[in-house]
């Protein structure tokens, strides 16, 4: 039987915390985001490092309003089945993945944490080709590498000797 009433259900409780989360962040992104590399006292880039993360917290946030809105003016299905605990381990598991990336992109860098983190995320769902896994942990995090930046000017922590590498392979 469907009803017209707002229920609490793991999607509903998803999107309110990313709404919080990208609120808090925005609220605090001075404290979140690391001051621009500078050369004898000036900035290197013309913009600022809060500007994109803002305008992607902002977006977030309001796609999780929306939604949330949504939510309470459709009608809602209550015989919701409940996560089974197969389900709520790969849940908690996803979770434990993008704490390993937060607390590993400064020490290995931008290209290695984000290419370990596909690749675990990427076993876990399933994928077996090497060759796969390998391409999408390899091509992607180095195409939004250098598309940060080298287009965009934006600092991302990575490791000196592949920024090096980055250097001499671009500056032939």
């Amino acid at each position: 039987m469907n009803s017209k009433r707002f229920t609490l259900s793991a999607e509903t409780i998803t999107i309110g915390t990313l709404m919080v989360a990208a609120v808090l962040s925005l609220i605090f992104l001075n404290a979140l985001i690391a001051r621009p590399k500078a050369l004898f006292g000036q900035s290197l880039s013309a913009i600022s490092p809060a500007l994109f993360p803002s305008i992607v917290l902002v977006i977030l946030a309001l796609f999780c309003a929306i939604t949330l809105l949504m939510f309470t003016t459709t009608q809602v299905d209550e015989n919701v089945e409940k996560l089974s605990n197969s389900q709520w381990g790969r849940a908690f598991f996803f979770f434990g993945v993008l704490i390993l990336y937060g607390l590993t992109m400064v020490p290995f860098g931008f290209l290695i944490s984000t290419a370990l983190v596909i690749t675990i995320i990427s076993l876990q769902l399933g994928s077996r080709s090497v060759l796969q896994i390998g391409a999408v942990a390899l091509i992607g995090p180095t195409s939004l590498y250098l598309a940060a930046t080298r287009l965009l000017a934006v600092s991302l922590p990575e490791l000196n000797a592949i920024e090096f590498a980055y250097a001499r392979l671009f500056n032939l």
